[in-house]
């Protein structure tokens, strides 16, 4: 394999934050290909500045967003290969601006969602278990809020339907947890699985969503569907005029749905706001805010609220 002084200082770096105990994934993924550039070009001097900015603006298709995270990637390591590497450069911060940045996500309807298992059960499926695992995961990710991740990596052992309840085992931030489901969400739970175990030939899978050929739903996979299917929610054909619905914003469309709920039932969500937090699993209760979106539902009971309580219990007409 190629290499250079810079992708094996790269490997050293990863080997000492796993060895921390961090995972890195996709920090890992970036700087591999930062080093896979550098040897491309025949680069075999250390970190410079320059060669960190061509490799962060490598495609003029980058939004700014990618490129600060690509550079901020960079930065990260720079902090540490500098301290022992005296010739190593570290790259200015903010040379694009901030690196993470909230677009507004698609709030589905319960409507649209059915749609979209309706138009799941439409899906090419020779062995006919593909249509009906995404339908299922689509309605999985609307009950419980998971992430679509999570869902596809659920096994048989963690669906527990006789107690009415799903762990999630080691997901983001290495956190286990278990969540209750609703006795509609265990009976469409419990028909897939029946269908699912007539239509299968290999059960060697011991995966809870298969697809075609009884292997696991990928993730990429279950991207690809809802990019098929998702067409189903425009009206006379006209284009999106906004950023596609994709299937996280399932997951931001449960966290406002609870709220909404609580609200309708006067219920003070500063108090609840944990309980979602833990459900969905978050470390940090800011992580669960992000998911809040003001739809125009919320809006009108968080104004009538304040309206209520300006008029009525805060000030008065007089004041």
């Amino acid at each position: 394999m190629n290499s250079n002084l810079i992708s094996r200082q790269v490997e050293e770096y990863i080997s000492y934050k796993r060895g921390l105990g961090f995972q890195i994934k996709i920090e890992s993924q970036e700087l591999r290909r930062f080093a896979a550039y550098t040897v491309s070009i025949g680069y075999e001097g250390s970190l410079a500045k320059d060669v960190a900015f061509q490799w962060a603006t490598l495609k003029p298709e980058y939004s700014r967003w990618y490129m600060a995270r690509r550079m901020e990637t960079i930065r990260t390591f720079a902090k540490y290969i500098c301290v022992l590497d005296p010739m190593a450069q570290m790259p200015p911060k903010g040379m694009f601006g901030k690196c993470h940045g909230r677009t507004t996500p698609y709030i589905f309807t319960e409507e649209e969602i059915c749609i979209l298992m309706k138009a799941s059960m439409e899906l090419y499926a020779p062995d006919g278990l593909r249509c009906r695992t995404i339908s299922a995961a689509i309605g999985l990710l609307w009950s419980t809020g998971m992430r679509p991740n999570e869902v596809c990596q659920l096994m048989d052992d963690d669906v527990d339907l006789k107690n009415g309840r799903i762990t999630i085992r080691e997901t983001k931030f290495s956190k286990t947890r278990i969540i209750p489901i609703h006795e509609t969400t265990n009976s469409k739970l419990s028909s897939y699985i029946n269908a699912r175990d007539k239509l299968r030939e290999d059960f060697s899978d011991r995966h809870f969503l298969i697809t075609s050929g009884s292997r696991k739903l990928a993730l990429r996979n279950f991207e690809y569907a809802l990019q098929v299917i998702r067409k189903q929610l425009l009206a006379d054909n006209k284009e999106w005029n906004r950023r596609p619905p994709r299937l996280y914003d399932i997951r931001h469309t449960f966290a406002c749905n609870t709220l909404l709920g609580w609200l309708k039932n006067g219920i003070n969500i500063d108090r609840k706001i944990l309980y979602l937090s833990t459900y969905l699993g978050h470390v940090k209760v800011e992580d669960t805010y992000w998911y809040l979106t003001g739809t125009p539902e919320l809006l009108q009971i968080v104004s009538g609220n304040f309206e209520k309580y300006f008029y009525e219990g805060g000030v008065s007409h007089g004041e």
